[in-house]
């Protein structure tokens, strides 16, 4: 079992739907849910926080997830 990560929460209230953080995520975790990214393969997010860095409105944080 992978123990306690890390993974990209969207605040969908602030995300403008860009989808710069899916162009960027390394492992290709991200995807986009019509307007609003998501992440459809979280075992492999690898918690880099790329997707945080280049988010424009700040809609992106890592949260501790089970």
């Amino acid at each position: 079992m992978r123990p306690m990560a890390e993974l990209p929460v969207v605040d969908e209230s602030r995300c403008t739907g860009c989808g710069d953080c899916v162009a960027v995520c390394p492992v290709e975790c991200l995807g986009m849910w019509g307007a609003v990214p998501w992440l459809p393969r979280p075992s492999e997010c690898v918690s880099c926080g790329v997707c945080v860095v280049v988010c424009p409105p700040q809609a992106i944080r890592l949260e501790d997830q089970d």
